[in-house]
C-alpha cells in the first residue's frame, strides 16, 4: 500500500511541469501542523486563467499514475466556497489517504492564504510567486462572529429542551442527534466566537487548538454521554457553560463599545 509521502511525490513530480498549474501546495493538517500518517492530501492548485478543466484533467491523470481510482467525487457548482473541489480515493493506498483537490484560478480572490484561518501551507512548487502569507479581516470575522451570537443567543434555550424530550420519551437516536445539533453545535459556535475570532465558522474542526484546554476538557466530556439517561445533565451542563460564555461575550462588547467610544 502507498505511503503518504509517496503520493505526495507522485502529485509534485506530475503537476510540476504542466504549464497551466502556476503553483501547488498542501493545505489542512500540513498547514495546520497536525499531519500524522492518517492525514488526507489536501491539494491546492493555481492554475491558468481559463483552464480549471484542462488543469482539473491534470489532476486526474497525475493521480491515476500513482494509483487506479476507486472512488470519485466532485463536487457540483455552485459548491459552498465558489471553488471547484472533488475527492478520490485510490486502490493502492488506505482509505484515510484520501485526496481532496481545490482549484484557483490565478487572478481570482481567494482566501486560502489567510494564516489565521487555514495555517501556512506547505509549498510543492510556485513558479510565479504567487503563494503569498495574507491575514484575515479581523472586523469581518467579528461581524459575522456577532450575527452567529446573536443567533444561538436566541437558539440554544429555545431548543435545548428537545433531546431531553427524546430520551424521556425512550427515543434515544433522536435524543442523540439533536443533542449534538441543538445543544453542543451552538455551544461550540459560542465558544469559538468567544476564543478565536478568526475561526469563528469552524465548527468542531481544530478545536482542541483553538480554545483553551479547560474549556476544551468541557467539550470533550459533553461530547460523550453514555446513554440517553445522561442527556439531561449534559444539557444542564452545558447550559451552564453557554451562560458563562455568553456573558463573557457581553462583557468583552462592552468594553470595545466603550474603547471606540460608544455608548455602552
Amino acid at each position: 500500500m502507498l505511503k503518504r509521502e509517496e503520493i505526495i511525490h507522485g502529485l509534485d513530480a506530475g503537476l510540476r511541469e504542466n504549464p497551466d498549474i502556476r503553483a501547488a501546495w498542501l493545505g489542512g493538517s500540513d498547514a495546520n501542523k497536525r499531519a500524522d500518517e492518517w492525514s488526507d492530501i489536501d491539494l491546492m492548485v493555481i492554475g491558468a486563467a481559463g483552464k480549471t478543466e484542462a488543469v482539473a484533467a491534470a489532476i486526474e491523470a497525475a493521480v491515476e499514475s500513482i494509483s487506479p481510482i476507486r472512488i470519485r467525487f466532485r463536487l457540483p457548482m455552485p459548491t459552498w466556497h465558489g471553488f471547484e473541489q472533488a475527492f478520490y480515493q485510490l486502490e493502492n493506498a488506505p482509505e484515510d489517504l484520501m485526496i481532496d483537490w481545490l482549484i484557483v484560478e490565478e487572478g481570482k480572490p481567494h482566501p486560502w492564504f489567510e494564516k489565521e484561518r487555514h495555517g501556512v501551507g506547505r509549498i510543492l512548487f510556485d513558479k510565479v510567486g504567487l503563494v503569498k502569507e495574507q491575514h484575515v479581516d479581523v472586523r469581518a470575522c467579528r461581524g459575522a462572529a456577532e450575527k452567529k451570537v446573536k443567533e444561538v443567543r436566541l437558539k440554544f434555550p429555545l431548543y435545548r429542551h428537545l433531546p431531553v424530550k427524546f430520551a424521556r420519551r425512550g427515543l434515544p437516536v433522536d435524543a442523540a442527534y439533536f443533542y449534538q445539533a441543538l445543544v453542543l453545535r451552538p455551544l461550540v459556535d459560542l465558544l469559538r466566537c468567544l476564543h478565536c475570532v478568526e475561526r469563528h465558522d469552524f465548527g468542531f474542526r481544530y478545536l482542541r487548538e483553538d480554545l483553551p484546554r479547560d474549556v476544551y476538557g468541557e467539550i470533550e466530556r459533553l461530547s460523550w454521554p453514555s446513554g440517553p439517561g445522561e442527556i439531561a445533565g449534559a444539557v444542564e451542563r452545558a447550559s451552564e457553560l453557554f451562560q458563562k460564555a455568553l456573558e463573557q461575550w457581553d462583557a468583552n462588547e462592552m468594553r470595545f463599545a466603550e474603547r471606540a467610544g460608544a455608548p455602552a
